[in-house]
């Protein structure tokens, strides 16, 4: 009993010690776009700097010519132009806006990019609301606020080079996303999550049996799971039309 007061009291005191992100939406913070002017080489100088409105691109002014290196494709450590260098958090600004995602479903998701940035969504088929964690604090899944980043394992990320339909977060069993290649290194990427009661298990959300019988699915009042033993993953099996699952009874009534 000691034991379990102690792993309690730890993990108490590791969601008091996360913080809240801010709210750095562009229109939250009456970002308006740069004029064109601001963002432009001046066709004489030799000089970098970050191209209007990019956050990931270093745009290089090599005197009346301009081209343009991705920070992302380089150095995915560091996927953000700061100041004209390649760095790895973001310095919202004019010349840089933070990017929404396309939610998938109500909640809090993990930014694409990077592990100090996450989003809250409403709904489905909108776009989110963007949250910037305090300077060396990362996302936390768990409790889905910042935590300070004290290992590299604890900045969950993404990496849509690998040959899977769905990709994880790093080692989170509570993320996904599907990455569609839109050209090189650049992809279309939604991002995912299980519902409460299942895990990813590297191809799909599945239900952890934590004994033998039946158990409810939290998230669908129709659904339940049939399990044979414990730690095995359960089966969704769905009631008739009108039917409802009892998870006192352990039958559709």
């Amino acid at each position: 009993m000691k034991l379990l007061v102690l792993a309690a009291l730890a993990q108490l005191s590791l969601v008091r010690a996360d913080v809240p992100g801010s709210f750095v939406n562009r229109t939250l913070l009456g970002m308006q776009p740069a004029s064109l002017s601001t963002g432009m080489c001046d066709g004489h100088r030799y000089y970098t700097n970050c191209g209007m409105g990019s956050c990931y691109d270093v745009q290089v002014c090599l005197g009346p010519s301009t081209e343009y290196r991705s920070c992302s494709v380089s150095n995915p450590d560091k996927p953000f132009c700061n100041n004209g260098e390649c760095s790895a958090e973001p310095v919202f600004s004019q010349m840089c806006w933070p990017t929404q995602i396309y939610c998938t479903s109500e909640g809090w998701f993990p930014d694409p990019k990077t592990c100090s940035i996450y989003h809250s969504c409403e709904g489905p088929y909108r776009v989110s609301d963007v949250y910037q964690c305090p300077s060396g604090y990362v996302f936390n899944p768990e409790t889905t606020f910042c935590k300070k980043k004290q290992t590299d394992e604890d900045c969950i990320k993404l990496d849509c080079r690998q040959k899977t339909a769905l990709t994880p977060f790093g080692n989170s069993k509570k993320y996904f996303a599907f990455c569609n290649p839109m050209g090189i290194s650049t992809y279309d990427i939604r991002v995912y999550q299980c519902p409460a009661e299942m895990e990813f298990n590297g191809k799909t959300c599945v239900f952890k049996c934590p004994d033998e019988g039946r158990f409810a699915m939290v998230s669908n009042s129709k659904v339940y799971y049939e399990c044979a033993a414990a730690g095995e993953d359960g089966v969704a099996e769905v009631c008739e039309e009108e039917l409802v699952y009892d998870d006192a009874t352990k039958v559709c009534v």
